[in-house]
């Protein structure tokens, strides 16, 4: 393969320094960039950078650049419209742009949260979008930019839609999950969480398999001017996910209670009902026991419970995503089932002191 020299952005993030690391172990030249302060991965033969992409000079980074790939965003359901839009939407104009007027190809990280609520599952790439919330209509907003470069520019673009993300280094999602079921275990309240079982489905997908994606669409010519769902193989029921969770964090086996749809749609209806004063006391109050319980364990302070506008609304429809489009490329998955891969992730949380030391 001729090496080619990809640029890297949002390079210090969750999912950038997977990419970094994957380009990097496939012969790619990889110049990687964040912000200031961002933690990217120090590896032999990676450039490094540090800027504003929103706002630094663009000439001197893009200089001789072959590929992009743009994971730079904001994945922060509690974020504001505005904030969720600057980055995902705005942000990625500019990097588009630059990208286009260079004729450097791009690889563009959306997510399959474009689809909104589906109707039919496995959703395929061509199913219509119906985004919700503010987080889902910024990600979608991105990908039309794209779509219009590609149009009246030439942009040589793929798009890539992974499902819920979970790995190493991950902060939010189901890390957010594990920490809460960590603390209410270290504290005593295992009462204030129900133990559920059942439920709506969904495909998760393991961050060193959307690493892999990336290099894939990378190395296929065929795969520019197309959009691609990467998710796993598993479509696993939430109570199931969260029962592994638990047994994960070292909490006990206990009775589970079904999730019906009719208690998805009442959770996920009444927690969107709470005043924002409200919810924004109990994350403070979880922020306050989590820091506490970070001292007396002596963790590493990378994780923090607590609980979004949006945060059940996952529940209430099955969320599997088709993956043969992206298997059509020759790829294959790493972590093809959720349970496992959720299950190595604690481990991993727990062996980098993130996680207190399960008691079995």
């Amino acid at each position: 393969m001729t090496r080619r020299c990809v640029l890297v952005d949002g390079a210090g993030g969750f999912v950038g320094r997977h990419v970094v690391e994957e380009l990097a172990t496939r012969g790619f030249v990889v110049r990687a960039t964040d912000r200031e302060g961002s933690a990217i991965p120090e590896i032999p033969g990676v450039e490094r950078d540090f800027r504003d992409l929103s706002t630094a000079p663009l000439d001197d980074l893009l200089e001789g650049v072959t590929d992009l790939v743009h994971v730079a965003g904001l994945f922060d359901l509690a974020a504001s419209r505005n904030a969720l839009f600057a980055a995902n939407r705005d942000l990625t104009e500019r990097i588009a742009l630059a990208a286009a007027a260079r004729d450097i190809r791009l690889v563009h990280i959306s997510s399959a949260t474009v689809y909104g609520r589906p109707k039919v599952t496995p959703v395929p790439e061509d199913a219509p979008h119906r985004p919700a919330s503010a987080y889902e209509q910024s990600k979608l907003e991105g990908e039309r930019v794209i779509a219009r470069l590609a149009r009246e520019r030439g942009l040589r673009a793929t798009i890539l839609r992974p499902s819920g993300i979970y790995g190493p280094w991950g902060r939010y999602g189901l890390a957010v999950v594990a920490s809460a079921y960590a603390l209410s275990l270290a504290n005593g309240r295992l009462d204030a969480i129900p133990a559920y079982r059942g439920g709506t489905t969904m495909t998760h997908v393991h961050v060193e398999d959307v690493a892999a994606a990336v290099a894939c669409v990378l190395e296929k010519d065929e795969a520019i001017g197309r959009a691609y769902n990467v998710a796993d193989d598993t479509d696993v029921p939430w109570g199931d996910l969260l029962e592994v969770i638990e047994r994960e964090v070292g909490i006990p086996a206990r009775e589970r209670v079904r999730i019906s749809k009719w208690r998805a749609k009442w959770t996920a209806h009444a927690f969107r009902l709470w005043p924002e004063s409200k919810r924004e006391r109990l994350n403070r109050s979880l922020e306050r026991k989590w820091q506490r319980l970070v001292e007396e364990r002596g963790l590493v302070p990378m994780l923090s419970p607590r609980l979004d506008r949006h945060a059940y609304d996952y529940w209430i429809a099955d969320h599997v995503y088709a993956n043969s489009a992206l298997k059509s490329l020759g790829f294959r998955l790493r972590h093809p089932d959720s349970r496992r891969g959720i299950a190595e992730t604690i481990a991993w949380y727990v062996d980098r002191r993130w996680l207190p030391t399960p008691v079995r």
